[in-house]
């Protein structure tokens, strides 16, 4: 079996793609991924509160994307004080639902770029399973 890059891995999952076979279809519905993957089985989800980790970085999007620049803007004097933060605290409520599913996605990448040993564990498993 070939190994995979890191960078494969974190490729694949950005891509909404499983990280260790490329299969497609991570998400049963819009706002739940699956146990594992479609393809090959690889947990999705290892166990309760594992995807915590996708909240600090859909945090870190909408502070960096949203709240860093509708603050320059006010620093800058282009817009004042109450317009920005209506802006900000619409932002604030929008943009994590539409990232939701890309900081998942990017979550899942993190974690098997950092532990790729886990998905080559899974494929033993795999094997001895059969």
């Amino acid at each position: 079996m070939t190994q995979l890059t890191r960078s494969a891995i974190l490729k694949r999952a950005l891509a909404d793609t499983c990280p260790n076979c490329g299969g497609r279809g991570l998400f049963a519905t819009r706002y739940r991924m699956h146990e594992s993957c479609p393809h090959c089985l690889l947990p999705m989800e290892k166990e309760d509160g594992w995807s915590l980790g996708a909240i600090p970085l859909n945090y870190a999007i909408t502070c960096v994307f949203w709240i860093l620049p509708v603050s320059a803007l006010f620093l800058f004097g282009i817009v004042t004080l109450i317009p920005a933060l209506v802006v900000a605290g619409i932002g604030c409520l929008v943009l994590p639902v539409l990232t939701y599913r890309f900081s998942k996605r990017l979550w899942l990448g993190i974690y098997y770029l950092v532990l790729p040993h886990e998905m080559s564990d899974h494929h033993i498993q795999q094997r001895d399973a059969r």
